[in-house]
């Protein structure tokens, strides 16, 4: 009678496994299965405070998703610091442009340019009155850097004129500060020059040692007139 009581009170158990009282122990020679150690109502619990923590069924991970749309472009950031200074560029290669004139006379104008072509004129135009009224001719001008054998400064920069008993003198100077002269005749008639365009070199060229009139001495003040020799008086 008291093997079918207890038989009817604790019903068997399944094969390979052993209870006691509510708990589920790993059997002997189970193996590394995790899931067989927890409680059922504790594994329940757990999975779902933290479903990633159920290691029973986690399965292998994924392909990688295909990749989203771009996002919008951020706001422009702050302006970063000024950087440092950089080099000097090398120097330019702009035109040397000058022009110069005189009118000693009142029927002659002269003038010498350098229009920043690479050559130098010479100009002339006639001045007059008529009934009255001042008449202003126009300018005829010569190519003073025509002549192969010139020697005609290419770095001409600056340009000067003098005018003295119907002869031109222009003189330019370079860029490496070298004074260069050739001379124009002025013909009988309206307009009319003789130029040769041979350019040579100022002699002497200034120097560095030619005396400075900074340090000369300082000018003779005037005489008091009572003491001016009799031949000044």
């Amino acid at each position: 009678m008291a093997l079918v009581l207890a038989g009817i009170a604790a019903p068997a158990a399944s094969a390979g496994t052993q209870t006691t009282g509510m708990s589920t122990v790993r059997p002997a020679g189970g193996g590394d299965d995790e899931c067989w150690s927890r409680d059922d109502d504790d594994k329940a619990k757990a999975n779902k405070a933290n479903p990633r923590k159920d290691h029973c069924k986690v399965g292998p991970t994924g392909p990688r998703g295909p990749r989203g749309h771009e996002g919008p472009t951020g706001p422009t950031g702050p302006t970063g610091p000024t950087g440092p200074t950089g080099p000097q560029g090398i120097p330019g290669t702009a035109p040397c442009v000058d022009i110069d004139s005189i009118r000693d006379n009142n029927d002659r104008e002269f003038k010498a340019v350098l229009p920043g072509d690479g050559n130098a004129y010479a100009g002339i135009r006639e001045l007059g009155v008529v009934d009255g009224q001042p008449v202003v001719g126009t300018w005829t001008w010569y190519d003073l850097t025509t002549n192969p054998m010139g020697r005609y400064p290419a770095d001409a920069c600056a340009i000067s004129i003098g005018h003295q008993a119907n002869r031109l003198v222009i003189e330019v100077v370079t860029t490496g500060g070298v004074i260069w002269e050739t001379f124009c005749n002025v013909n009988p008639g309206p307009n009319t020059l003789t130029c040769n365009g041979l350019w040579n070199p100022a002699v002497p060229q200034p120097d560095a040692n030619d005396p400075d009139l900074r340090r000369a001495a300082p000018p003779a003040r005037p005489m008091d007139p009572s003491h001016l020799p009799k031949g000044l008086k």
